[in-house]
Parts: structure tokens; C-alpha cells; sequence
């Protein structure tokens, strides 16, 4: 299909579609990356809008006459978007936590790098387990999961006609504070284990006091943790499975939270 091709009432729709693509695009896992170029998300929304396009062809969009209310519709096209790619990057969140959290643990709290989607820096070990679930996402098509929301959003929400209920900002606030617990999930093998060692050095420090526990410490504990990580490897993709897997329902919810009110 041609944009050329396209009458008035399709084109309004493709305007309104890229406009929640956009917004989805620019914050989802791996679309909306830092080094994917511009140009190339912007050719991403249009094919996408362009696939989409003919499944709403039964569909009719009512576009207000007056210059504040086709504001606000457009409005809420982009933030219905970027709560639905916002939602899915909860859990790449939550494993940049844990691996933080195991970094701060291991002695790791000044080595930090540039991550290059938020462009701040990061502990090493949270950019690591950031790149691993980045591919344990594309291996399940954790990314077809994300395309598959935006085509369930245009068949749940029609075009026009997204609604902000009480409902969606829970769904959204519960997602945050489940980041929370799924990071310590991910990353709690490596904690205990780090913590158990504090312990033992603690003990070690007491009973033996002429023993410098720091100096024997700090390559023990960096010894550990990456062991633990090492060991803990497929406890950490199961469990982002179990956080992906999750991922489908809580995207239609929200979806559904959005839908208008008849």
C-alpha cells in the first residue's frame, strides 16, 4: 500500500496509528535503543502503520472539529503509546537493578560505564546482565510480543478513542513497584551469597584481629560474585522468562484499562 494511494479518512487513521507506533517505538525494548538510528525508527513506524493500516478499514474515526480537542486526542495517542513501551521496559529495568545491586555488593560501586540507551552511567555488572536479558529477550521474540501489543492495542482501543481510567495508572504504578521485587529475585543468589561472606568476615575479623580483613576481603568477595553470577546463570534466565512471560499479560491489561468506556 502507497501513502500516495491513500484517501483523506485512511490517511487520518495512519497519522493517528503512527502517533501511538511512535510512542511505543521510542521506549520498548531494542526499538527504541539509542543506537538505532532516527531515520530508521521513523521508517519503522511508517512500515509498521502501513502493515496495520488494512485491519482498520471497517473502522470510522471521529476527529473533533476544534483545535483543543484534536490536541488532546493526539495527546493521548502518544501517551497511550509510551505506557505500553514503557510497561515492557519494566523488567530490563529491573535486571539493570539487581546487576547494580551485585555490583555495590562485590565492591564494584566506582566501575562504572556509559550505558548507551540512557546515556548515564552504570555499574559493569548491570550493563552485563542488561546485554544477556537483551538476548534471552530476542530468543524467546520477546520483540514479537511488543508487535503484538501494538496490533491488540488497535483492535482493543480504537483510533480516537483512548480513555485514562484509574485502573491504567495502578497498572502502571504496580509495574514499578514489582521492578523492585523482580530485581532482588534476580538477583538474589549473588546477594545471599555475597552477604554470607560479609558474615564470615565479620566473624573472621573478631576472632582474629591482627588479620586485615580488608586487604583478604575485597579479591574475596569480587572472587565470589563472579562465581555466583557464573553459577547463577540459568536461575537468571529462568526467572526473565517467568518476567517475560508475565510481560504478555500485563501489557493486556493495560491495554484493556485503556479502552473506552461504553
Amino acid at each position: 500500500m502507497s501513502i500516495l494511494q491513500l484517501s483523506t479518512a485512511e490517511f487520518e487513521k495512519l497519522l493517528l496509528l503512527m502517533l501511538r507506533l511512535g510512542g511505543i517505538m521510542s521506549v520498548a525494548p531494542i526499538f527504541g535503543h539509542r543506537n538505532i538510528p532516527t531515520m530508521l525508527k521513523i521508517g519503522l513506524v511508517i512500515l509498521t502503520g502501513l502493515i496495520v493500516l488494512p485491519t482498520l478499514s471497517g473502522t470510522t474515526i471521529k476527529i473533533p472539529s476544534d483545535l483543543p480537542g484534536l490536541v488532546v486526542m493526539l495527546f493521548k495517542e502518544i501517551v497511550a503509546g509510551l505506557a505500553i513501551g514503557f510497561s515492557s521496559m519494566m523488567i530490563f529495568i529491573a535486571v539493570q537493578f539487581a546487576g547494580t545491586l551485585i555490583g555495590l555488593q562485590m565492591g564494584f560501586g566506582i566501575v562504572n560505564v556509559i550505558d548507551p540507551n540512557s546515556q548515564l552511567e552504570v555499574p559493569i555488572i548491570g550493563q552485563f546482565q542488561l546485554l544477556l536479558a537483551t538476548l534471552i529477550f530476542l530468543a524467546l521474540d520477546g520483540h514479537h510480543m511488543v508487535l503484538s501489543a501494538v496490533v491488540s492495542s488497535v483492535k482493543v482501543i480504537p483510533l480516537g478513542s483512548v480513555d485514562f481510567s484509574a485502573a491504567s495508572g495502578e497498572l502502571i504504578l504496580r509495574a514499578g513497584m514489582n521492578t523492585l521485587a523482580s530485581g532482588i529475585k534476580l538477583g538474589a543468589p549473588c546477594m545471599v551469597t555475597l552477604f554470607l561472606v560479609d558474615v564470615a568476615m565479620g566473624v573472621v575479623a573478631r576472632t582474629m584481629p591482627q588479620m586485615n580483613v580488608f586487604i583478604v576481603g575485597f579479591p574475596l568477595k569480587i572472587a565470589t560474585g563472579f562465581v555466583m553470577i557464573a553459577a547463577s546463570l540459568p536461575l537468571f534466565g529462568y526467572v526473565f522468562a517467568k518476567l517475560l512471560m508475565g510481560l504478555d499479560n500485563n501489557l493486556n491489561a493495560l491495554i484493556l484499562a485503556m479502552r473506552p468506556i461504553p
